[in-house]
């Protein structure tokens, strides 16, 4: 059971801090920054950053679904 919730865990929660940290970021360029180009700037960055890691937590997810479900029942088989 473990060896299927680490291999989704490793690739999920860094990409849930990072998009945090993005977020983050996003927030306080704006904040100190409030011109509307720049505005628009980071906010496409943000955006682009945001549906890569969406990629890539859809990635994980079929991870999740497909490999951990093998390992799993590879481990069934010798214990």
């Amino acid at each position: 059971m473990l060896s299927t919730l680490l291999l989704q865990s490793i690739i999920f929660i860094p990409c849930i801090l990072a998009l945090a940290v993005s977020g983050m970021r996003l927030h306080n360029s704006i904040m100190e920054d409030k011109r509307r180009e720049n505005i628009k700037i980071e906010i496409l960055r943000h955006t682009i950053f945001s549906i890569f890691i969406t990629i890539v937590l859809i990635i994980s997810s079929f991870i999740e679904v497909y490999i951990s479900k093998n390992i799993l029942l590879l481990l069934i088989k010798y214990i």
